[in-house]
């Protein structure tokens, strides 16, 4: 299942909730005010497993829209991810 994460985690929790119900083959986009995650140590403690087995996303224009480098993750494009959800099917919405 395609997960995917649009609140910035200091806003809420979200990202916190997710991460406790992923499945072992489960993939993380990271998008919106939620790429933010990506860039923060803590944040990037926590997601580091899934970045190195290749199962996080970051969507590379948000990130671009907040001035922020790809610090964790795979940066992905719009068109990425229509292929990732025609990939995954529909998305499960945090």
């Amino acid at each position: 299942m395609l997960h995917t994460v649009k609140h910035s985690p200091f806003s809420r929790n979200d990202l916190a909730q997710v991460l406790t119900y992923m499945q072992p083959n489960d993939r993380l986009l990271l998008w919106q005010d939620a790429v933010i995650a990506s860039t923060v140590p803590t944040w990037q403690t926590q997601l580091q497993p899934l970045a190195e087995q290749g199962r996080l996303y970051v969507m590379q224009e948000d990130l671009q829209a907040r001035g922020l480098t790809l610090a964790i993750g795979e940066l992905i494009s719009m068109a990425d991810w229509v292929t990732l959800v025609a990939e995954w099917g529909s998305p499960q919405a945090w």
